[in-house]
């Protein structure tokens, strides 16, 4: 589709050089957000080409299924009745015909005396006294077309060979405007999808700008800010309640934002090699901090400013909430034993060596001991550095 579309541009630039079309209905074209404007684009063709019905529909060219998307006027009967005999519509006895940008006059396809014997004519074209046709492809994938189609009376003259050019025109920016559209839709709709699975998820996760705006949050996160959780929302913003904390916060948010474009840069767009950062924060009267993994998420255009501003995830996790250490993809992969595996977990997690002591009912010394076989093997050099490399490999659940 690349080139098509390419074609589309050029086509609709030589044609607004070489005859001026109608402004406003161009502008309408390319402003047609939902389905309410394609509508009133529609009902514009309609008027531009005095015709007495305009509809975009789509065909399957194997099978003949076919159906009205759009239509002036919005006639249900006509639409069904069009999908009905879509089989039978003797236009498109040639599929080769149908290519991206094509523009088919009736008669190129079919005499009117041809066309007044068969089924669809006498079923959809005749009760309305329609006789003349206009058609230009928008758009094909495989064998399914989208199509404009303009309809004459029997009492009107036929498309001339100048209005076909002009509607040629108009069909290239019907054919970057609907792109456009299909791509915005299909964009929302994986947006929309993923925010689900987020919002659902048990994990406490903000996608934050570099600045520290929250562009979503979910339930969990959510429910995490205040509660002693060290975290809070400042209006749009999330911040750390400590001050320490929340310097350190703005500095990896906006540290992560610079490595991101750093690494755009360099690698077009592998923003994930940027490593993961991770903080801990805490509140006032609240012993347990709680550990945040921050991940550089690419860029989102903000609304309204047309700038790309970096985003990043933050995910949270309240200390005494234990990693699942029997399936932790980061113990298996430094072959940790089970009982380095718990203690990495609890590590993980935010537990001190003392609660670590009294959580697996061992001594301090034995806490030591058993970090030190965890250093050895991970070649790191303490728990912050620990909790940085594991979150890296297996990010919080």
């Amino acid at each position: 589709m690349p080139e098509v579309m390419e074609d589309a541009r050029l086509t609709a630039k030589n044609a607004d050089s070489a005859d001026p079309l109608n402004g406003e209905l161009v502008y309408r074209i390319h402003a047609a957000r939902d389905d309410e404007g394609l509508r009133g684009v529609i009902a514009l063709l309609r008027d531009q080409f005095s015709a007495g019905t305009a509809v975009l529909a789509r065909r399957h060219l194997a099978g003949g299924q076919g159906a009205v998307l759009c239509g002036a006027p919005d006639d249900a009967a006509f639409f069904r009745t069009f999908a009905e005999y879509s089989p039978r519509n003797p236009w498109f006895l040639s599929s080769n015909a149908y290519q991206p940008l094509q523009v088919i006059g009736g008669d190129d396809m079919l005499s009117s005396s041809d066309l007044v014997r068969t089924d669809f004519y006498h079923a959809l074209l005749r009760p309305h006294q329609y006789l003349h046709r206009l058609c230009g492809v928008v758009a094909r994938e495989a064998d399914v077309v989208y199509f404009l189609e303009l309809y004459r009376r029997e009492d009107q003259r036929r498309f001339s060979a100048k209005e076909k050019t002009e509607f040629r025109g108009l069909l290239a920016h019907m054919a970057l405007s609907l792109e456009n559209r299909w791509q915005r839709h299909g964009a929302a709709d994986l947006s929309q999808a993923l925010m689900r699975i987020i919002d659902g998820h048990p994990s406490a996760t903000f996608l934050v700008e570099q600045d520290g705006r929250i562009v979503y949050c979910n339930r969990s996160a959510q429910a995490l800010c205040g509660q002693g959780s060290g975290l809070y929302r400042d209006g749009d913003y999330l911040a750390a309640v400590m001050p320490t904390d929340h310097r350190a916060l703005r500095e990896m948010l906006a540290g992560l934002a610079r490595g991101a474009g750093d690494m755009r840069d360099a690698h077009g767009g592998h923003a994930a090699l940027v490593p993961t950062q991770v903080l801990s924060v805490c509140a006032p009267g609240f012993a347990l901090p709680t550990t945040l993994t921050l991940q550089p998420a690419g860029a989102s255009l903000r609304t309204g400013l047309g700038e790309e501003r970096a985003v990043v995830v933050v995910s949270a996790r309240r200390q005494g909430t234990e990693h699942a250490h029997h399936d932790c993809l980061f113990a298996r992969q430094f072959k940790l034993s089970e009982a380095q595996a718990r203690v990495n977990a609890l590590v993980f997690a935010g537990h001190s060596i003392a609660s670590l002591a009294e959580v697996l009912h061992v001594s301090d010394n034995t806490v030591r001991s058993h970090l030190k076989q965890i250093f050895q093997k991970t070649n790191t050099h303490g728990q912050m550095e620990l909790v940085r490399l594991h979150a890296q490999h297996c990010p919080p659940a």
